[in-house]
């Protein structure tokens, strides 16, 4: 049987992404594309196994598993640009505190 070929969501010029948040389990953000809006989505960090990548939410099930709300197919390079834009905005916001005398998170 031939394996299927995968359709990635095509990112183009028309996205940014919004509503950044650094939490103890995880940096949370809003992908915003051309008429849709992907609430919570969470960059997963790197480690020596794995290169960091973008998780979309999941609820947990009566059986006890957690389950995905919905599937994203990105292309590497969209999900690396998706999380040099999520890092840009967590320095910006680092300075910005750290600026006010703040303590920041980072």
């Amino acid at each position: 049987m031939a394996k299927k070929k995968m359709n990635y969501l095509n990112l183009g010029e028309d996205w940014k992404v919004t509503n950044v948040r650094k939490l103890e389990w995880g940096t949370f953000f809003t992908l915003v594309l051309p008429g849709l809006q992907l609430f919570n989505l969470r960059v997963v960090p790197g480690s020596e196994e794995y290169d960091a990548f973008i998780s979309v939410p999941e609820d947990k099930g009566k059986d006890g598993k957690w389950y995905k709300r919905y599937l994203l197919y990105l292309s590497d390079e969209d999900q690396a640009a998706i999380i040099e834009a999520v890092d840009e905005i967590l320095d910006e916001e680092y300075e910005k505190e750290k600026a006010a005398g703040r303590k920041a998170r980072k």
